[in-house]
């Protein structure tokens, strides 16, 4: 089980892998507040996919209590508290790329995996082929990995 924030689930539909998150974790929770933020805007990138995986039954749409609080405590956007939020009542991981929800979820205990991991794990289960490419797309969508997490995942997957 994992709960995902909105940064992944971009990132996973403009590589048009969201199918990789039911292959890898039994169930994906998704934040009512998480899934307005990807969709309600329809020309934002990755909204029509994510919506139609969303309605397709892909995610469990949850929705979720007292986000503002918590945003403004941690300073963070609605959707990242109502992933980590959920991913405190849950007791599973959340899918956060963005840096601040990493560090809040880090502080609260949360184990954290983000887009470069799920990767990761489709590469190693041979859920996809090649990883250097989608790593090139991330960063051509303005994704900043660094430098040095790029050269060892690629290097485990022995693509350097």
């Amino acid at each position: 089980m994992v709960v995902a924030d909105s940064g992944p689930l971009i990132a996973l539909a403009r590589l048009g892998l969201l199918r990789l998150l039911p292959l890898q974790f039994s169930e994906v929770l998704l934040p009512q507040d998480v899934l307005s933020e990807c969709t309600d805007d329809r020309n934002k990138p990755g909204a029509n996919l994510i919506k139609a995986a969303a309605a397709s039954g892909l995610f469990e749409i949850v929705p979720v209590a007292d986000v503002a609080p918590f945003a403004l405590l941690h300073s963070i956007n609605a959707g990242e508290a109502a992933a980590l939020i959920l991913a405190l009542e849950r007791h599973c991981p959340a899918l956060v790329d963005e840096r601040r929800g990493r560090r809040v979820a880090a502080d609260l205990g949360i184990p954290l995996v983000g887009t470069l991991g799920v990767l990761l794990q489709a590469r190693l289960k041979g859920q996809i082929e090649r990883l250097a490419p989608l790593v090139s797309a991330l960063n051509d969508f303005g994704y900043r990995l660094s430098p040095q997490l790029v050269q060892t995942v690629l290097q485990r997957v022995g693509e350097v």
